[in-house]
């Protein structure tokens, strides 16, 4: 005879499964480092509002936006023209380097290692 599960039971079954923090079940006490890590986030909070260091941290974010909105941003079509220019410009670069390694590679490969080699062994 087959079985059938319902969505419910599904449900359970998977619940019952996955429990990613089985510690934390519904009315037990929360774990003692959770406590420990909570107390020196707060004491560390109050060390740096008593130093002024979030209002620094504050005020530099401002600052920061003020600046990024006095800046000049490219139009779509520059910001293409100068993704071409830089697709150009690797490209030319890649090319150089690709030739100089064939050139330089067949020279020393031929010409220092294999007729060093060769010639030393025959020698």
């Amino acid at each position: 005879m087959k079985e059938t599960i319902s969505n419910l039971d599904a449900l359970e079954t998977t619940a019952t499964v996955v429990q990613p923090l089985p510690e934390l079940a519904v009315g037990s006490p929360l774990p003692v480092s959770w406590i420990i890590g909570g107390v020196v986030l707060l004491v560390a909070l109050y060390i740096a509002k008593k130093a002024g260091w979030l209002d620094r941290i504050r005020v530099f974010f401002l600052q920061t936006r003020e600046e990024l909105l006095k800046c000049s941003w490219p139009t779509r079509e520059e910001l293409r023209g100068s993704t071409w220019m830089v697709l150009v410009a690797v490209g030319m670069l890649g090319l150089f380097t690709f030739m100089a390694d064939l050139l330089l590679g067949g020279v020393v490969i031929q010409d220092w290692l294999l007729k060093g080699l060769g010639g030393g062994a025959a020698g």
